[in-house]
């Protein structure tokens, strides 16, 4: 009975398969930086699906990514963005849906990519975003390129749900030190036991964590009575502080609706966001260029 309780839950967690265009502008790295780039990685995709196969960029397709860069067009702020799957390929074709999707190996080449923007006098603003697994790729992230600096990262209900089951065998022919099939592992942190995925890594400067709820208030429209698929644990700084750490329980959304673009979740996000970014300021136009043939 548990099980096929757990089999629904996941069912209920698996996005549509019908993929959709995002708004906000996409990654161009041959162009002038942004005031701001979202890098976003979606998580594991359940039965009927399989995983890691068929996982997809849903937060690229469910609107989560446009709602997020939203919270910083509005402001005048200019935003490119770029989505990526749950998977450590560069590049794969889940059969499920026959659209090529980025995976870990993408997101790390673009993250190098980024780095002469990062390093001009006024870089563009990082923004990561993960969901399920795909907070767990983002950690790893953080923690393999320690001098990248990361403005803001924000997990929304983070877990390790099968993660050396799906990554095992894909990830032995890419030896990395540390691998990501340890992003799941115990490491001490001042004094305690913790999963490598709740440790904030020194370059974050602000991290946003979303908890969903294991009993959800609302169950109507919202997934099933009881959250199968929950985070737990507060993240926390490798000193054991929480500085720069804030985290927000959704008591009415499960773990699929905390990702939705009209979540409670999410308008805490961009809520604090809005409240936490204030000093973000578009960067001035710059020179004006006069077409050769229109001079006097």
């Amino acid at each position: 009975m548990l099980a096929a309780l757990l089999f629904s839950a996941l069912l209920a967690c698996s996005p549509r398969l019908s993929p959709q265009a995002t708004r906000t502008a996409p990654l161009d790295l041959t162009g002038p930086a942004p005031d701001v780039v979202i890098l976003s990685v979606s998580g594991r995709c359940a039965p009927s699906c399989a995983a890691p196969r068929d996982n997809w960029d849903y937060l690229g397709s469910r609107g989560t990514l446009d709602a997020l860069a939203d919270a910083f067009t509005t402001r005048g702020l200019s935003v490119q963005a770029r989505g990526y799957a749950s998977h450590p390929a560069h590049t794969f074709t889940p059969p499920a849906l026959n659209v090529p999707q980025r995976g870990y190996a993408a997101l790390q080449d673009d993250l190098n990519a980024l780095k002469p923007w990062l390093g001009a006098p006024r870089p563009p603003r990082l923004v990561l975003l993960g969901h399920s697994q795909g907070a767990v790729w983002l950690h790893h992230l953080t923690r393999v390129n320690p001098s990248v600096p990361i403005d803001v990262q924000i997990d929304l209900d983070g877990i390790c749900l099968g993660w050396r089951g799906d990554f095992a065998s894909l990830l032995r022919a890419r030896p990395a030190d540390p691998s990501p099939l340890e992003a799941c592992d115990v490491i001490r942190v001042a004094g305690r036991n913790l999963n490598i995925k709740d440790v904030v890594w020194p370059n974050v400067k602000l991290n946003l964590e979303v908890q969903s709820k294991r009993l959800p208030a609302r169950t109507q429209t919202l997934g099933l009575p009881v959250n199968y698929l929950f985070e737990l644990t507060p993240n926390t700084r490798l000193d054991g502080t929480r500085t720069g750490l804030e985290r927000f329980v959704s008591t009415r959304e499960d773990h699929s609706a905390v990702s939705y673009p009209r979540s409670e979740a999410m308008g805490w996000v961009t809520g604090r966001l809005l409240a936490l970014t204030r000093d973000w300021t578009p960067a001035p136009p710059g020179p004006a260029t006069t077409d050769v043939g229109s001079r006097p």
